[in-house]
C-alpha cells in the first residue's frame, strides 16, 4: 500500500456584514492544499479546497461572497474550479 503526503493549509475567514469581498493571503506556496473557511451563519461554516497548482504565484487571491444568491466566487479564473468541502462530520 503505498502512502501519500500532502500539506494543507487552512485559513479561516471573518465576513463583516457589507464587506463580502475578502482577501485570502497564503504567503507562500508551500502547501499543496488550501482550505479556506468561513461562518455563513450562526450554525454553518463553508470550507472550499484549492489546489496550491491552481493559485497564482502572488501572495493572495479574494474570497467575492454573494450574500443575496450564497454564491462564492475567486478573483483569479483558475480558482474558480475548486472544490466544496461537504459540512457533514467536520468539527
Amino acid at each position: 500500500m503505498k502512502r501519500y503526503s500532502l500539506k494543507i493549509k487552512e485559513i479561516e475567514l471573518q465576513l463583516h456584514e457589507g464587506n463580502y469581498n475578502r482577501r485570502v493571503q497564503y504567503n507562500e506556496k508551500d502547501f499543496d492544499i488550501l482550505v479556506i473557511s468561513f461562518k455563513e451563519k450562526a450554525d454553518s461554516i463553508r470550507r472550499f479546497a484549492i489546489s496550491a497548482k491552481c493559485l497564482p504565484n502572488s501572495d493572495s487571491i479574494h474570497l467575492i461572497f454573494d450574500s443575496n444568491t450564497h454564491k462564492v466566487n475567486f478573483s483569479v479564473p483558475q480558482v474558480q474550479h475548486r472544490t466544496a468541502i461537504p459540512s457533514v462530520g467536520l468539527a
